[in-house]
């Protein structure tokens, strides 16, 4: 690591983490987050331009053994407004901005309501709801599922089999008759995304639970038919080769 680092082009790499990773790193390039809740973002800053962000912890089981979705965005604008997020962090100067543009909202728990976010999109839906969660214990995002079910919205959505016992809303969602299913992966089902409408995608790292809401998060809403087309692809899959009911 002290190599990498100090090699030609490399003079500005920072880390902030929720524990202290086994690898050494050199002096002043780490940070552990000491809050009492988790630290759970998962994004990469390349350059000032590049952004990668999604479901996935950058560990070997999560980059992997697990399934999750990245999203790679190269725009400065956006991977600006990362850059300045991480730095309130690096800094310990709290922030609630957020960022919005016709395309993409980016939202920071707890700063920012992040359920709230969910529960007025997930609201939105007409047509469809489609989601992969790892875990969901929210009573409110089950209710407002429910809702869409019930005024003749189609939703269908699958959990990880290892999370459905014992408060998850698996089994609530699915006496009110929407359509779900267990993973059956080798590995965790790590995802947090739902599908509104087959047009806008929520991902991040925000799981709907309780102990989310004051954890520090990253919540994405894409409003792009063809990333939303992209990832109901990959949920169609996973729905008829990937889980059971």
């Amino acid at each position: 690591m002290e190599k990498l680092c100090s090699q030609q082009g490399l003079k500005d790499v920072r880390v902030m983490v929720d524990t202290e990773p086994p690898a050494k790193f050199p002096r002043g390039i780490l940070k552990v987050d000491k809050k009492s809740t988790l630290f759970h973002p998962k994004f990469i800053v390349i350059d000032g331009q590049t952004v990668i962000v999604g479901s996935g912890n950058f560990t070997e089981g999560g980059l992997h053994s697990y399934h999750n979705n990245f999203i790679l965005i190269r725009d400065r604008r956006i991977a600006g407004f990362f850059n300045a997020k991480f730095l309130s962090w690096w800094e310990n100067r709290p922030s609630e901005e957020c960022y919005s543009d016709g395309t993409l909202q980016l939202y920071f728990a707890p700063e920012n309501d992040c359920e709230e976010v969910l529960i007025k999109t997930i609201s939105s839906a007409r047509r469809s709801v489609r989601f992969a969660l790892y875990h969901c214990t929210s009573e409110e995002i089950a209710r407002v599922l429910v809702r869409r079910k019930l005024a003749g919205v189609d939703v269908c959505g699958m959990v990880e089999y290892f999370n459905i016992e014992p408060h998850s809303v698996f089994y609530s969602l699915r006496d009110y008759g929407c359509g779900m299913k267990k993973s059956n992966l080798a590995g965790f089902l790590h995802d947090k995304f739902f599908i509104i409408d087959g047009e806008i995608v929520i991902t991040g790292s925000y799981n709907p639970t309780a102990s989310a809401r004051s954890n520090t998060e990253c919540l994405l809403v894409i409003k792009d038919r063809e990333t939303a087309g992209k990832f109901l692809k990959e949920w169609t899959r996973l729905w008829r080769y990937c889980s059971l009911p």
